[in-house]
């Protein structure tokens, strides 16, 4: 069947984990960019046999495409729209803190974040990442909502100061749960056993998080003030100076929280 693709040509710069993923997304879809920008010469062939894009180091090859999207670190982007002075197209960054007004050089331009964790050997399925998106006109968001709509199944408008909060909030379950995934697993390596016993445990608790609420969910030795369970457990963190402070700090946080009550 036939897809209206609001942009006839489309270009990535960038080929970290958001770009390479985005291109897979696209390719998946049955849309295929036109050029995928890169800085360093080296990896052309590289990123080419990955990706399967014409690759690029330079801006005016890119200066003609009607779609470009900015998906490089977070420092990097205002380099990169520093060489797009004259872009006549619809210009976007995928970063959940920047604001849009960083790309207020040119005259079309907004937001396009997919919010999820991202790496570049691990497939994730874009039907279900939502997509944030703004636009510095009703148009152009138009465009860009029916142009992410390709791609994925939840595209929401949202303001630059709520998608500093989503992304904010997202470092708290995401990247924070890692650290704490890491910590679990160092503590049982220290003991010769497995983290893969505790998989079961964590898709239980995130799921039941999301059926019940957060707050109705937790359960363990802070909510039900047990005094005993916690200090065994400082005791057992003794050689760990550093995991016994975060320790320390969630079960006080938690205290306070529940006690009070």
């Amino acid at each position: 069947y036939f897809v209206m693709i609001p942009f006839n040509n489309i270009a990535i710069i960038g080929a970290g984990n958001v770009a390479s993923a985005i291109s897979k997304a696209l390719n998946d879809n049955g849309i295929h960019p036109r050029y995928i920008l890169i800085r360093n010469i080296e990896k052309i062939i590289e990123v080419e046999n990955s990706l399967m894009v014409e690759t690029t180091i330079d801006y005016n090859k890119i200066l003609d495409c009607d779609l470009i999207i900015i998906a490089v670190k977070d420092d990097a982007i205002k380099d990169v729209v520093s060489n797009l002075r004259g872009f006549k197209g619809l210009l976007v960054h995928t970063s959940g803190t920047q604001s849009m007004s960083l790309l207020n050089n040119v005259k079309n331009y907004g937001i396009l974040y997919p919010l999820q964790t991202i790496t570049k050997d691990f497939d994730v399925n874009f039907k279900k990442v939502p997509i944030l998106i703004s636009a510095s006109s009703s148009d152009n968001l138009e465009r860009l909502r029916c142009f992410a709509n390709l791609i994925s199944d939840i595209v929401i408008e949202c303001s630059d100061e709520d998608r500093s909060y989503i992304h904010m909030s997202a470092v708290y379950v995401s990247n924070f749960v890692n650290i704490m995934l890491q910590i679990g697993n160092k503590l049982l390596e220290n003991k010769g056993l497995d983290i893969s016993l505790l998989e079961p445990l964590v898709y239980e608790t995130v799921k039941k998080s999301f059926a019940l609420g957060p707050e109705k969910a937790l359960t363990g030795p802070a909510k039900r003030g047990d005094f005993d369970t916690i200090n065994k457990h400082k005791s057992m963190l003794f050689n760990d100076i550093e995991e016994k402070k975060i320790y320390e700090i969630l079960t006080d946080y938690t205290l306070n929280k529940y006690l009070k009550k």
